[in-house]
């Protein structure tokens, strides 16, 4: 190939980047085998633990939502009795 005119040691043909040297062992979600390290994602255990953690989640957001509701009703009820002199 041809050399380039700014940069003559460099070919068009050249690979600096050298991907073409490296493993694939490791992809970007991880180590290509998940054998080693944490407990699978097969252990009914872990799921357990998953799912009663989200149900937790679940049950603070709605204490959170019902307190954040009466809290409104609270300011809209002493609002209006300010408003309405009652």
């Amino acid at each position: 190939m041809e050399k380039s005119r700014s940069f003559p040691e460099y070919s068009s043909s050249y690979n600096g980047l050298g991907f073409d040297e490296r493993s694939n062992s490791y992809s970007f979600n991880g180590p290509a085998s998940k054998s080693h390290g944490f407990a699978s994602s097969n252990d009914p255990e872990l799921k357990r633990k998953k799912r009663v953690a989200s149900y937790n989640v679940f049950t603070t957001e709605g204490k959170l939502k019902s307190t954040v509701r009466n809290g409104f009703k609270w300011i809209k009820s002493k609002v209006s009795d300010i408003r309405y002199n009652v």
